[in-house]
């Protein structure tokens, strides 16, 4: 009798913990950066690379039977706007164990450059079994019985998020189901729910220093609930390192403050671990929690497509001024920079750089036609550029010329380490020493001509590539 007592307690407690945890985005996770696709099925994919993640949470340490969350989810995006993701998640409090398999769907709708809008949808079954042993499934107990049996409900949820740049808001129905999931009946007989279990996230990752090897990412949560009780905000941020070594702290209205520290080795292996105190007003030490989440990245990044619509054409005119002269040389046209590309394309030389032709309308070049035109930047965007004859040969010291630079250092071993990193996403950079100041000067292009330095500088900025690019001459 006492052990039957016993059960139907334990019981009691595993179905409130569970009804808590039943959904994805109510799940107790805190490390909302490290795996946002556990909170919203619309970040499924999001960092354009196949990715295997593993996620564990141990609540109430030293409590015998206390809860632990164990998942493994798998994102595969594509390069036709569509993301897949396929999630197994085992949940087990005191002697109820839930498991959930979950698939998503997801799809990106490119919206402008570095912008656009995810949608995800995901559907699974859920199903709970009672950890008992046969002496205590031994009985006539109707609460046992049902309970002991492997009952099986229907699961889902769906979310949106905008994403430009760094910044990502994002909003979703983490419960799409109602049923009862220890009701024999409720796998054939769900309804929809009324929708009132959602999630509102919002983050915001931006460059920090003149390295920029430094980032900080604030967030911020909110979970409503259908029966308001477990209503929640959290906030949170983070500082990266060279996105190598993170940490952080977070505080949750009903959980408390966490803190966070993670890893990232060779942009292939990522693991992530938090920390949560007691709450402050609990009083009891064995409340806090563990959470570790490990990432795998294999295959090549994928690179979805940007706005689908004509951008508005930039309209390039000369000066009034410049205008009566109209014997002007037509060699800095966009004519010419077309011809130039097609030809760098069909014939590429290790001076071929992959960028999109951009001027800036501010820049008064005394070559261009006089009459004005008008340029396509769709029908550019996918020629290179071949970079100019009679350019500053490379050395270890700047010589004269115009040097189109994008950092500064005072020490050559940040200097080639600045370098290495650009070189290994793609860019053609040099370090050069100004024997004038003795520092570091690292440049992504150089010429004899500045007007051409300033266009190439124009064109980085206008991709947001290097923002604070600049151009130096060195007399």
């Amino acid at each position: 009798m006492k052990k039957r007592l016993l059960a139907l307690a334990l019981i009691t407690v595993g179905l409130v913990y569970n009804i808590q945890a039943q959904t994805p985005g109510h799940r107790p996770y805190r490390q909302f950066f490290a795996n946002s696709y556990l909170f919203n099925p619309a970040y499924v994919g999001i960092n354009n690379q196949a990715e295997l993640n593993l996620s564990y949470r141990q609540q109430w340490v030293n409590f015998k039977d206390a809860p632990v969350i164990t998942g493994l989810n798998l994102q595969l995006p594509t390069n036709n706007r569509v993301a897949l993701g396929f999630s197994i998640t085992s949940d087990k409090q005191v002697l109820l164990r839930n498991s959930t398999f979950m698939a998503t769907f997801g799809y990106v709708v490119p919206i402008a450059d570095n912008q656009s809008i995810r949608f995800g949808l995901s559907g699974g079954v859920g199903m709970n079994q009672l950890d008992l042993t046969s002496e205590e499934l031994n009985t006539n107990d109707p609460a046992i019985i049902n309970a002991a049996d492997n009952n099986f409900y229907v699961d889902g949820n769906v979310g949106v998020v905008y994403a430009h740049s760094g910044f990502k808001l994002g909003f979703a129905f983490t419960e799409l189901f109602s049923s009862n999931s220890f009701n024999h009946d409720s796998f054939s007989k769900f309804a929809f729910s009324n929708l009132k279990n959602r999630l509102y996230s919002m983050s915001y990752r931006f460059n920090l220093g003149m390295m920029q090897n430094f980032a900080m990412e604030p967030y911020v949560l909110y979970r409503q609930s259908a029966d308001g009780l477990q209503d929640a905000w959290e906030a949170a941020s983070l500082v990266y390192y060279k996105d190598k070594v993170w940490t952080g702290a977070g505080f949750n209205q009903n959980k408390g403050l966490a803190l966070f520290f993670g890893m990232n080795v060779k942009d292939k292996f990522r693991f992530s671990y938090s920390y949560d105190f007691p709450p402050f007003k609990s009083g009891v030490s064995a409340t806090s929690a563990h959470e570790l989440h490990l990432s795998l990245k294999f295959g090549k990044k994928k690179t979805f497509p940007f706005v689908k619509s004509k951008p508005k054409p930039a309209i390039y005119s000369r000066p009034a001024t410049e205008v009566a002269n109209a014997n002007t040389p037509k060699t800095d046209s966009i004519e010419t920079m077309n011809k130039e590309a097609k030809i760098a394309k069909k014939s590429p030389s290790n001076d071929a750089k992959k960028i999109t032709p951009q001027s800036d309308p501010s820049q008064n070049n005394a070559k261009r036609n006089p009459e004005e035109y008008v340029v396509d930047n769709k029908s550019i965007a996918k020629t290179e550029i071949k970079k100019p004859a009679g350019r500053p040969a490379k050395s270890f010291t700047i010589t004269k010329g115009h040097y189109v630079v994008v950092g500064v250092f005072s020490m050559m071993d940040h200097s080639t380490r600045f370098t290495k990193q650009l070189l290994k996403e793609g860019y053609d950079v040099n370090v050069a020493l100004n024997p004038k100041n003795k520092f570091y000067y690292v440049y992504i292009f150089s010429s004899y001509d500045i007007e051409e330095a300033k266009k190439i500088r124009n064109q980085y900025r206008w991709k947001n590539l290097f923002k604070e690019a600049w151009v130096f001459t060195m007399e």
